[in-house]
């Protein structure tokens, strides 16, 4: 059985951005300064997330869905500490890509085109269409 394209749109949804993330203090801030590679930006950002009325949601957001950034005044190493044997780690991004996968797959492109987008061949096309019908 396919998905339906309402099911794949209610996947897509379930990707936004959480509606708590207006009501936080770094709402309309520029998200370069949540990178946590400068540690200058990144004790910057976590200052901005004390007292900040979201920063638990945002700290448990980031924590499931964030390999890298400053969430909820956690690092990468803050958030991976607090992942330790809690299973699999997926972030985001691919959870979108792997939904955009998904589209394609179901989508009425031709196996030669999604074998160029996706550098496969044909037949690896039609078994994956296969393998998700």
């Amino acid at each position: 059985m396919k998905l339906e394209s309402t099911a794949i749109a209610e996947l897509v949804g379930a990707l936004d951005w959480p509606e708590f993330f207006l009501d936080g203090a770094c709402a309309g801030m520029d998200p370069t300064l949540f990178d946590d590679e400068d540690r200058r930006k990144s004790n910057q950002a976590k200052k901005i997330c004390q007292g900040c009325p979201v920063q638990t949601d945002c700290a448990q957001w980031g924590i499931s869905n964030e390999y890298s950034g400053i969430w909820g005044g956690l690092d990468a190493k803050d958030r991976a500490r607090a992942r330790r044997g809690k299973g699999k780690f997926i972030t985001m991004e691919k959870r979108r890509e792997d939904v955009k996968w998904l589209q394609d797959m179901h989508s009425n492109k031709t196996a030669e085109e999604l074998a160029r987008k996706y550098g496969t061949s044909v037949r690896t096309i039609y078994r994956w269409r296969k393998k998700v019908a």
